[in-house]
């Protein structure tokens, strides 16, 4: 059913400036992002522990080792997430379509190679016919410019023998930790690995189906019209964003999309009880949540007959707990609305 896809960097219509010049600049815009964050975000980081920690304590007064387990074994117990989507006008042909999607890897962080090649091997049992992988490959915080470019580069490439073990075609979208210090190592990881990456731009994935990708839009130059530019007006489109608020830019635009796949929010990593439902129909609230990911942070969302899903990711970052929100694999099945 599927189309070869080929070890590519696909981005026809949104060309950027190239050479050392605009590699200087994506660096240094990305180290100005995150030693603002740093800055900006020191008392978010306070409070987030403060939380992590005053939910451990009021909790392990019932159950014991709590915030043990919210550091140590909950990072560790990826599940697996099975959706079905009905989408209006699918080619019955199409009924049936299985893809799988991983997220917010964040190598260099909190996350191993090895963790990563042991999801990979979940993938391969889940009989899916494409993988998609929604940005932020690595992390790496040093403020020291030489070491930094070093520790990315290494991170990046740490993950190049895990992805290798996928059976299935991957295509990948950028995040914004892969924007911040420059895309040049994340674009060398995919084309070791044969990972075809949307900048832009979409690719036919089955006869009628087609799949497209946007930049991220914190630190990228996401553009929409210029993504779907090729992709026939009778053909059902699914569209990779790293940030699920990006979604709202899909409806106001009525651009012809079915379905949104993104990361990005981790869904929270901690999330607290609630009495009542929220928009997403769980019992529970993340605190916090990061910009571009205020509205859509966690699951599967519906806005008319459009849908954008939001991913938990693997890793973690900027603090290595996870509490009511267990690291992802989503599997996607396609059915005729």
């Amino acid at each position: 059913m599927f189309e070869r896809l080929t070890a590519a960097t696909c981005r026809p219509h949104c060309e950027s400036p190239s050479g050392d010049a605009q590699a200087e600049f994506d660096e240094r815009r990305g180290l100005a992002f995150e030693l603002e964050m740093e800055h900006f975000r020191q008392h978010r980081l306070i409070s987030r522990r403060t939380l992590l920690w005053m939910a451990g304590g009021l909790l392990s007064a019932a159950v014991g080792g709590t915030a043990a387990y919210a550091r140590f074994a909950a990072p560790q117990s990826v599940q697996i997430d099975h959706i079905t989507l009905p989408i209006a006008g699918l080619a019955p042909h199409l009924a049936g379509t299985r893809l799988a999607q991983i997220s917010d890897i964040h190598a260099g962080a909190f996350y191993s190679p090895e963790q990563l090649a042991h999801a990979i091997d979940q993938v391969n049992q889940l009989g899916v016919e494409l993988l998609m992988l929604t940005g932020d490959f690595a992390t790496v915080r040093e403020r020291d410019r030489a070491r930094r470019l070093a520790l990315r580069e290494h991170a990046f490439m740490s993950l190049v023998e895990p992805l290798r073990r996928a059976a299935m075609p991957m295509v990948a979208v950028t995040g914004n930790h892969d924007h911040w210090g420059g895309l040049e190592p994340m674009i060398k990881l995919l084309h070791a690995v044969g990972v075809t990456l949307l900048r832009n731009a979409a690719i036919p994935i089955g006869h009628g189906l087609w799949l497209a990708g946007v930049e991220d839009v914190w630190g990228g130059r996401p553009d929409l019209p210029a993504a779907l530019r090729d992709i026939p007006v009778d053909a059902t489109t699914l569209l990779m964003a790293h940030a699920p608020d990006y979604f709202d830019n899909v409806l106001q635009r009525n651009a012809p999309v079915a379905v949104q796949f993104s990361g990005h929010t981790h869904g929270g990593q901690v999330r607290l009880p609630r009495f009542t439902p929220g928009p997403d129909g769980l019992y529970t609230y993340a605190p916090i949540v990061p910009d571009f990911g205020e509205r859509y942070p966690i699951g599967l969302r519906r806005v008319g007959n459009r849908y954008v899903y939001t991913n938990r990711g693997l890793g973690a970052w900027p603090m290595p707990y996870r509490f009511n929100c267990p690291p992802e694999i989503t599997v996607f099945t396609l059915e005729c609305a």
